[in-house]
């Protein structure tokens, strides 16, 4: 997955988004509607990610949240190269 990939992803589905500390660690949370769960799955294709244990997800009524922090470094993608601090949703 490429930052342009994620990014076109994001904003092609109107995705909310915030910066957030994630357990002392500046993050990204994303919430994602369910009903585009496929397509967000597609980006990350199969990588290591999925080998020790997958991604920890929390399932909403409607949408899931996922942080971005390992997603985006596993793939070489600073956070800022997608999620931009002063349009934070």
């Amino acid at each position: 997955m490429k930052a342009i990939e994620l990014y076109k992803f994001i904003e092609d589905n109107n995705v909310e988004w915030h910066y957030q500390d994630n357990d002392g660690v500046e993050d990204v949370i994303i919430f994602p509607y369910t009903f585009d769960i496929k397509q967000f799955t597609d980006l990350l294709s199969c990588c290591t990610l999925f080998d020790d244990g997958g991604i920890e997800i929390r399932l909403m009524d409607g949408y899931i949240a996922v942080w971005m922090d390992e997603i985006c470094e596993h793939y070489g993608i600073e956070l800022s190269e997608v999620f931009d601090k002063e349009k934070d949703k």
